[in-house]
């Protein structure tokens, strides 16, 4: 070889991870590009028509009005969206596409530690998290936001860890203000608090605090301060399903609506209990631990609760990816928890049912009924306490 080619090859040898993280991201970019001009009822049957109706006020006087399902930041963004001259169906997507690289880096500076992000496993949780169907299907085809609140969860994650419970708080208050599914993270953070004891109840304050500030310019555009507040009470009253397109337990089990409802709110929380008193109990040993408890305590959220959509597992499916960085033998719960998801979403999206849904959530309980298991199961492979400090930077 050429002097010349010698260099460029030592080049490459020597930068090789960095050179996939860019073209893993290259490539994902390009993937998610593809599918932008994909447009399905969501966006024109709901998200198009807010912004068409908040185009008829001036600036943004529109999120002082009634529109819409989702809370104000988001309107907001929409808002904003109607009055700029490019194409408005591009700029929704673009927003949830940097929200999935967001999500990817932190997933992945959290797998990581204290090693370097730019290393073969850095690289393999970013590749997964930006290659994973649920990921660009949900931003670059659905034209939704689901990768915005998982994003500011994982902050809220990634500063617990680091037990900093302030900036951590800060984060999920954020999250809570993006999207009500923003509360299936709310049981780990529970439980983490009676467990570990290593924040305070008055932490909890800024949440409210800092919802409150981001909704607060729906209130000062002239909407009501009970119609700005009660958003999420109006969207839980919109479906009286007991799920939609969900596999989860009621597509096993069905009858009234009134009366199953009231049934899996309740076995959810007396579910999530129990892993309260083993924890308080057991304790919260390592890392590992908090990751598979947020793992394990949103999908119980969507797996029992009533009238959850097929979009509802976003969250626990990231956390399957992180969980599998710390936990390689279990790649098989990520790979289960991803597909399930994913064939509950080909129906909407592509009018085709590869897996019926009563088949689905058989597979799906009987994966629970194992991640049940593993849990209440899994402090007898972690000997003792490790400190955040030493695996978060």
């Amino acid at each position: 070889m050429f002097k010349t080619e010698l260099k460029i090859m030592d080049f490459i040898k020597e930068n090789i991870i960095m050179i996939g993280f860019f073209t893993v991201s290259a490539i994902a970019l390009d993937l998610r590009l593809v599918l932008f001009n994909n447009q399905t009822y969501d966006w024109y049957g709901f998200i198009l028509s807010w912004i068409n109706e908040m185009k008829e006020y001036d600036g943004l006087k529109g999120i002082g009005h009634n529109i819409g399902e989702y809370n104000v930041p988001y309107m907001l963004f929409l808002n904003i969206v109607g009055k700029t001259p490019f194409n408005d169906l591009y700029e929704t997507k673009a927003l949830s596409v940097i929200f999935d690289y967001i999500c990817a880096w932190i997933i992945t500076k959290i797998a990581v530690g204290k090693r370097k992000i730019i290393s073969p496993l850095g690289l393999a949780i970013w590749t997964a998290v930006l290659f994973s169907p649920i990921s660009f299907l949900d931003s670059a085809f659905w034209s939704q936001c689901d990768s915005i609140y998982t994003a500011f969860c994982f902050l809220c994650f990634y500063f617990l860890l680091k037990e900093k419970p302030v900036p951590a708080m800060i984060f999920y208050g954020i999250a809570f203000a993006m999207k009500l599914q923003a509360i299936f993270f709310l049981p780990f953070l529970l439980i983490y608090y009676i467990s570990s004891r290593k924040i305070s109840i008055l932490h909890f304050l800024i949440i409210p605090a800092v919802f409150v500030v981001m909704v607060s310019p729906a209130i000062i555009a002239g909407r009501s301060i009970s119609d700005t507040f009660g958003i999420y009470f109006a969207q839980t009253g919109l479906y009286e399903d007991l799920t939609v397109s969900c596999p989860n337990i009621y597509n096993i089990i069905s009858g009234d609506y009134n009366m199953f409802k009231e049934w899996g709110i309740f076995l959810t929380i007396g579910i999530l209990g129990i892993a309260v008193c083993y924890f308080v109990h057991y304790g919260i040993k390592s890392n590992d631990i908090c990751i598979y408890l947020a793992l394990w305590s949103s999908y119980i959220c969507v797996f029992f609760l009533p009238s959850m959509h097929d979009r509802y597992s976003y969250l626990p499916c990231m956390f399957s990816i992180l969980w599998v960085a710390f936990n390689k033998k279990d790649w098989w719960i990520a790979m289960a928890v991803n597909i399930i998801t994913f064939l509950s979403w080909t129906p909407y999206l592509s009018q085709k049912t590869i897996i019926s849904f009563e088949h689905l959530s058989a597979i799906n309980l009987i994966l629970v009924l194992f991640m049940t298991y593993k849990l209440f199961t899994i402090h007898k492979s972690v000997p003792c306490m490790i400190n955040a400090q030493e695996t978060i930077e």
